[in-house]
C-alpha cells in the first residue's frame, strides 16, 4: 500500500525570503524576483516518506493515524508517502527504494529486521536524505535520529507489577506478540529479567498471538484447557489481554492479575470487572512515536538537530487509580488512550462506532 498526499497551495492550512536590500547606496535597489517569489511561496516544505511494518492491528492503525494527523498539521510538509510492508522484509526494502526514487527529503521507518534494512538506509544517507528510525532499532549508525521506547522496559515493568501482585510465587501463562519481531523478543527478554529474580514463579506455557484480540482469546482458551491453575497472565500487549479476560470469564475461571496495554477496549473490560477483584496495569508503547519521529526529522531539515541522536521515551503506565482518567466510553474499543491526536481527530476517527481504519486521508 502506498499512501500519498501532495500540498499544492498554502491555503490548505491543514497540510501544508528574504528580499535583498541595498547597502550604503542611495539608489533604489533593483527588484529581486527570486526573493519575491520566495516570499509568495512561503516557508520551505519537504517531501516525507515513511516505511511501516504493517497495520495488522488497531495499534498499528492508530500509529499511522497519529502520523497523518501530525503531517497534515505541520506546514513544513509538502508531500508525504506512507507504505505498508505487511511484515515482509523484502517488500520493506522495495518500499524504501521506491521512496528514495521519489526524491524525498526525510525517510522514516519502523524496521522489520534490524539488519536487512541497513544497505537501503545507508543508500538513503549517501543521497543526502535525512533518516529517522522509529520504535524498532537498526544495526547501523548511518541514520540521523531515532525515537523509541524500550521494549525491554515494557516487559520488565509489567512483569515486576505481576510478580508483586502474585506475592512472588505461582503459575503464569504468557501471551507473546509476533514471532521473530524485535519488539516481541525484547519485551520477552524484559520479562525474563524479572523471572530470574523470582524462582517460585513458574511459566506454565506461552503462545504467540500477534497482539491481536481474537488470537489472544483463542490462545488463552488453549492454555486454560491445558492448565487448571493459573495465577497470573503476562501479555506482550496489543489487544490480547481483552481476549484473555473474555476467555477466563467464558470458562468460568476466576480472574487473576493480568498485564495489559492502553487499548480502550481493554480499559473498559478492566473497569467493568474491578468489582470482581480484577487487577491490572496498562503499560504502553505510545502510538505517537511515528509522529514524534516526523517532528524530529523536520527539525533536523530545518537545521535544528536534537541534543541527543537517540530519543528514548519512558514507558507510560496506567494504574488502577488512573484507570477512570483514560477509559473513554464515547470512543471505540480500537482507540489507544496514550495519544497526542487532537480531540477533533480522536472523535472523527474513533467516535460513533468508528475504528480508525477509515483514516484521515
Amino acid at each position: 500500500m502506498l499512501k500519498r498526499l501532495a500540498v499544492g497551495s498554502l491555503s490548505l492550512v491543514m497540510l501544508l525570503g528574504l528580499v535583498g536590500c541595498g547597502g550604503g547606496s542611495e539608489e533604489t535597489p533593483a527588484p529581486d524576483p527570486a526573493g519575491s517569489a520566495a516570499m509568495e511561496e512561503g516557508p520551505k516544505t519537504y517531501k516525507v516518506g515513511f516505511s511501516n511494518v504493517w497495520v495488522g492491528n488497531s495499534w498499528g492503525v492508530q500509529c499511522v493515524n497519529e502520523l497523518e494527523s501530525y503531517l497534515k498539521s505541520d506546514p513544513r510538509v509538502g508531500e508525504y508517502y506512507i507504505t505498508d510492508a505487511n511484515n515482509d522484509v523484502n517488500k520493506q526494502i522495495s518500499d524504501i527504494q521506491d521512496l528514495i526514487s521519489k526524491d524525498i527529503d526525510l525517510l522514516m521507518l519502523q524496521a522489520i529486521s534490524p539488519d536487512a534494512v541497513v544497505p537501503v538506509i545507508e543508500d538513503a544517507k549517501s543521497k543526502g536524505i535525512t533518516v529517522v528510525t522509529c520504535v524498532s532499532p537498526v544495526n547501523t549508525d548511518q541514520y540521523d535520529a531515532s525515537v523509541s521506547a524500550k521494549d525491554q522496559d515494557f516487559g520488565r515493568v509489567g512483569m515486576e507489577w505481576l510478580a508483586e501482585e502474585m506475592g512472588g510465587k505461582g503459575n503464569i501463562i504468557i501471551l507473546n506478540g509476533m514471532a521473530g519481531l524485535s519488539s516481541a523478543v525484547d519485551r520477552r527478554a524484559g520479562v525474563q529479567e524479572v523471572l530470574d529474580q523470582y524462582p517460585d514463579i513458574k511459566v506454565l506455557g506461552e503462545e504467540y498471538a500477534d497482539w491481536d484480540y481474537a488470537k489472544g482469546k483463542t490462545a488463552t482458551e488453549n492454555l486454560l484447557a491445558a492448565f487448571p491453575e493459573i495465577d497470573g497472565v503476562w501479555s506482550c500487549g496489543g489487544d490480547m489481554t481483552r481476549g484473555a479476560v473474555e476467555a477466563f470469564l467464558a470458562a468460568d475461571r476466576p480472574l487473576c492479575p493480568m498485564t495489559g496495554e492502553d487499548n480502550n477496549g481493554f480499559l473498559k473490560i478492566w473497569r467493568d470487572n474491578t468489582e470482581n477483584g480484577f487487577t491490572s496495569i496498562a503499560t504502553s508503547m505510545p502510538t505517537w512515536l511515528f509522529a514524534e519521529g516526523a517532528r524530529i526529522g523536520l527539525d533536523i531539515l530545518d537545521g535544528n538537530a536534537p541534543a541527543e541522536k537517540d530519543t528514548v521515551v519512558e514507558i507510560p503506565v496506567i494504574t488502577q487509580d488512573q484507570l477512570n482518567d483514560y477509559v473513554r466510553d464515547d470512543l471505540s474499543d480500537s482507540f489507544w488512550a496514550n495519544t497526542h491526536m487532537s480531540e477533533e481527530d480522536r472523535v472523527a476517527l474513533y467516535g460513533d462506532g468508528q475504528d480508525g481504519t477509515q483514516g484521515l486521508g
